[in-house]
């Protein structure tokens, strides 16, 4: 649908004061909203309640776009566009456009879908749109702050098209990081946090913590109606360890320390955590991961306390393998529970959100489609003081 220059209806009033105040970096950051398109099948729309809910509780706004010339905040008027079937823009709202840190509004010259989000981002940060043929997709870079200068995390790969003066100069910052491609986009392995803290998905801590949780099934004197379960629970672990530990030693793409070292390198500090389960395809070069759970993929949002907000995906796994709350709480594990432990020092527990949809779309997306739900929102930043 051809776009009009008639601005979209909507009302938004920040309670930060936003005038002549500096951009802060794309780590954690005071969001002001996020946008999202997801609008592929009726399940999908209660990934956007619940970013909704998400939002309302914690101070930002999630706008949903479509070919239309609105932006919508409405949750009963976004239904409508899942029960119609309309078609939209790509789910991934992420790699559509991308904010720099002097509010231009980069996109894919290219593409006329990608032109028309970038149009309906421009009416909600006042940027300027720049059309580009290079595009770094937003997926598989970050925004970060360092001693005053904004910096660039950039996925290696993206240097074999692009030259470091030239994203320099696009996308408005002062250095360029590559980063180790050890996956198809960074929000995939890394997660910037705040005060140069850059959270680092490390294989060998989810194999430690499922294998610890199975020593301790092994320990706990259970009663003969909890033997069973148990008996469920640890053969399943052991299972899934087996197959993970497999791939983990065959993946070719770098390691945890690989990134870790670079990260460190650059002045940052890296925090390993076990943040992924995935099960390789054999490439040539680098392998494709599927992703059965993911951590990685999320938003960050620090609050005007400076408490952060850590938005996540939802895994099926507690379900898969039987870890009800009566076991969790006897072994002091399920798989949330061993992100919340690694984050406790950087994010309070109930700070911490698991986004699933309807039927645990969010999974469903992870495993058949390679996204989760940072490739589903692209935000728009307060700009906030030091």
């Amino acid at each position: 649908m051809k776009v009009n220059n008639v601005a979209p209806k909507f009302n938004y009033n920040s309670s930060v004061n936003q005038k002549n105040i500096p951009f802060e970096g794309y780590d954690a950051r005071v969001l002001k909203a996020v946008v999202m398109t997801v609008n592929d099948e009726f399940n999908s729309f209660d990934i956007i309640k619940q970013m909704s809910e998400i939002g309302k509780k914690e101070g930002f706004k999630v706008y949903f776009a479509n070919q239309t010339n609105k932006l919508y905040t409405n949750l009963d008027n976004i239904k409508q566009y899942f029960k119609l079937c309309v078609s939209g823009f790509s789910k991934w709202a992420q790699d559509m456009a991308v904010v720099t840190p002097n509010n231009k509004i980069l996109y894919y010259g290219a593409f006329n879908d990608s032109m028309e989000f970038a149009n309906r981002f421009s009416w909600l940060t006042k940027g300027n749109r720049l059309a580009s043929t290079k595009l770094i997709e937003g997926g598989n870079l970050f925004f970060v702050k360092n001693n005053g200068k904004n910096e660039l995390f950039v996925g290696e790969k993206e240097l074999l098209h692009n030259n470091i003066d030239y994203i320099k100069h696009h996308y408005g910052v002062d250095n360029v990081i590559s980063i180790p491609q050890a996956d198809f986009h960074l929000d995939m392995f890394i997660r910037p946090l705040n005060n140069k803290k850059v959270l680092v998905a490390d294989d060998r801590l989810t194999i430690q913590e499922i294998k610890k949780a199975i020593q301790n099934l092994a320990k706990y004197k259970s009663t003969p109606s909890e033997t069973a379960k148990f008996k469920n629970v640890q053969n399943g672990l052991k299972g899934l360890i087996k197959d993970f530990e497999k791939d983990a030693k065959n993946n070719k793409n770098p390691k945890a320390d690989d990134i870790a070292n670079v990260l460190k390198t650059n002045g940052y500090q890296p925090i390993f955590i076990p943040g992924r389960i995935y099960y390789t395809i054999p490439g040539n070069e680098s392998d494709d991961l599927v992703h059965s759970l993911n951590y990685m993929n999320a938003l960050v949002h620090e609050k005007t306390n400076g408490d952060l907000v850590f938005i996540t995906n939802k895994s099926t796994f507690n379900h898969d393998y039987e870890i009800m709350p009566d076991i969790s709480d006897k072994i002091e594990f399920d798989f949330e529970k061993m992100l919340i432990k690694y984050l406790k020092p950087y994010v309070k527990k109930e700070n911490i959100y698991f986004v699933a949809g309807n039927k645990n779309k969010i999974s469903s997306l992870l495993q058949n489609e390679g996204g989760g739900i940072h490739c589903l929102c692209n935000e728009i930043p307060v700009e906030i003081s030091k």
